[in-house]
């Protein structure tokens, strides 16, 4: 007997599904298209106008030298020994990004258009792109929501410390990231190993930091016996990094030196609890360095931290994207280097574990904090080292946030979450994220008419008698982000939710830190060290 069938239910019913995936994926380009396009805009309008000493930092110099290395008609493998014979621009990364740079100035070249340090940030620029595609496949797969999805990859595009690694530092997070990302999702939907380890490979060949991110992987298969394929992806692993590094391992051991020697002996620049451990341990007042264990042996530590992190997330269950979250958490507070652009690794596995289950308070907190982090003082050999304890005070403060953050995450975890209002935190995140990156973008675009002549570093503030010109500058700087917030709280109304005034007011807290640093290109650090001698400390 033929199925029972309800006429006219099942042709209309098709091709009306059909008509709505078409929408839908229309739409779905036009986002992306039109949210890559200004993005990109953003980051290259802001590089032209910031001033030198953010858009040409020694590492864009150091890309640069890098990748014209490999264009220079010479051997590629020299790379490494030339690096260091120079010693202006330590090449101390896996070979990838420097071919990639490289690409990209070749582009260059050829159309004769642009600056070198603008090209150099292309494929960085591509990679926040591409994890922005990966974090929204990740988060639809997961939730089958298409405007939580999309608004997981605005928050990655459309916030200020993507904004600050890319644009501003001229740095590469995002290309590793870009593969951990796509390791992780080939890993959870079919647990096999083999493209995770190809993916994982190439992550490690742009930074070597990605590797702590690959233990997770292994771990976890292991704990499901999966041995023979531990053992098939470590190897698959090892072979794709050995053959992309041994010809420059075998054509000088400076391939090893500049990975991991130069990087291991490099002094603290941390903005962490562990200026306090440099401050109590070191042995001159001056230093940078010391023999105490946790700063000598800081990546040691680091890795058996990652160890033992990937093994609990294993035997309790935790999704990897808890214990990148976790493991970025513990880079943070165990490291003796972490730079402000690093901060951005903490993003991209944060929000693919929150935001599926709407813990949106917790994403923009993270947001706001890290956009504080990644640009706060800093102990540096510049400072005056008598003001060694407030640096260490702030980076105390700092990495008890980070410690309040793993502990929230793993109370969420054990209760399935907090009560706050989705729609509410959804929104407010949007508004806070996307008006703090208009903040630094502004900022930036209006450098080129702050006419201020003073070293980043040093007093004064403000070249004598720009004063007015800078209370204006600042003004117009309010008068845009106010706009900025208005329109952003228009084009989110149809969540159909009142929008916190903290919103507004996070954004506008943080003008006067934009304004002094990527528009007066003013150190925060410097700001404090006169500060403190104002107030006589």
């Amino acid at each position: 007997m033929a199925p029972m069938s309800f006429p006219g239910t099942r042709p209309a019913s098709i091709p009306m599904a059909r008509a709505t995936l078409r929408a839908v994926s229309a739409s779905r380009a036009v986002f992306f298209i039109a949210s890559g396009l200004i993005y990109a805009l953003a980051i290259a309008l802001a590089t032209l106008t910031l001033h030198a000493y953010f858009s040409q930092t020694w590492d864009v110099v150091t890309f640069i030298h890098a990748a014209r290395a490999l264009l220079d008609g010479n051997s590629p493998f020299d790379l490494y020994a030339r690096s260091r014979a120079a010693q202006t621009w330590p090449y101390a990364y896996p070979p990838l990004h420097a071919f990639v740079v490289a690409l990209a100035l070749g582009v260059g070249d050829a159309v004769r258009v642009l600056p070198d340090f603008l090209w150099a940030r292309v494929p960085p620029l591509l990679a926040d792109i591409g994890c922005a595609l990966a974090l929204y496949a990740i988060l639809r797969r997961k939730t089958d929501d298409e405007r939580l999805a999309r608004t997981g990859a605005l928050l990655w595009l459309f916030n200020p410390v993507t904004f600050y690694d890319t644009a501003v530092q001229g740095h590469f997070e995002s290309e590793w990231l870009l593969f951990v990302l796509l390791a992780y999702a080939s890993f959870e939907t079919s647990r096999s190993t083999l493209l995770p380890s190809l993916a994982l490979a190439v992550a490690v060949l742009f930074k070597q930091i990605a590797i702590v991110f690959a233990i997770p992987l292994w771990v976890m298969s292991l704990a499901d016996n999966r041995w023979r394929s531990v053992v098939v992806s470590v190897l698959l692993f090892g072979l794709v990094v050995s053959a992309v590094s041994l010809p420059f391992l075998l054509y000088s051991d400076d391939f090893l030196y500049m990975n991991f020697t130069y990087v291991e002996n490099v002094p603290v620049q941390t903005q962490s609890w562990i200026v306090a451990v440099l401050g109590l341990t070191r042995a001159s007042p001056d230093a940078l360095t010391s023999d105490f264990f946790l700063l000598r042996y800081a990546t040691f530590v680091t890795l058996l931290v990652t160890a033992a992190l990937a093994f609990v997330g294993a035997r309790r269950g935790w999704s990897v994207y808890l214990v990148a979250t976790f493991i970025a958490l513990a880079f943070f507070l165990t490291s003796k280097k972490v730079m402000g652009y690093y901060y951005v690794m903490l993003l991209p596995f944060l929000f693919a574990e929150v935001l599926p289950t709407r813990r949106w308070r917790v994403a923009g907190v993270a947001i706001v904090a890290t956009a504080w982090i990644s640009l706060s003082p800093y102990y540096a050999a510049w400072t005056n080292h008598a003001h060694w304890w407030l640096y260490a005070a702030l980076g105390t403060a700092h990495s008890a946030f980070f410690v309040w953050l793993w502990v929230r995450l793993l109370v969420d975890d054990a209760h399935g979450g907090d009560a706050e209002t989705p729609a509410v935190g959804q929104r407010s995140a949007i508004v806070t994220s996307t008006g703090l990156f208009a903040g630094g973008l502004f900022a930036a675009l209006g450098q080129p008419l702050a006419c201020n002549t003073t070293s980043p570093i040093r007093a004064p503030i403000l070249t004598p008698g720009t004063e007015g010109l800078a209370l204006v500058a600042f003004g117009g700087l309010v008068a845009l982000l106010l706009v900025t917030l208005a329109i952003a709280t228009r084009a989110t109304r149809a969540f159909g939710v009142p929008l916190p005034r903290a919103a507004w007011g996070i954004v506008l807290i943080f003008a006067p830190l934009y304004f002094s640093v990527y528009y007066l290109t003013k150190e925060s650090t410097a700001i404090f060290e006169i500060a403190l001698k104002v107030l006589g400390v």
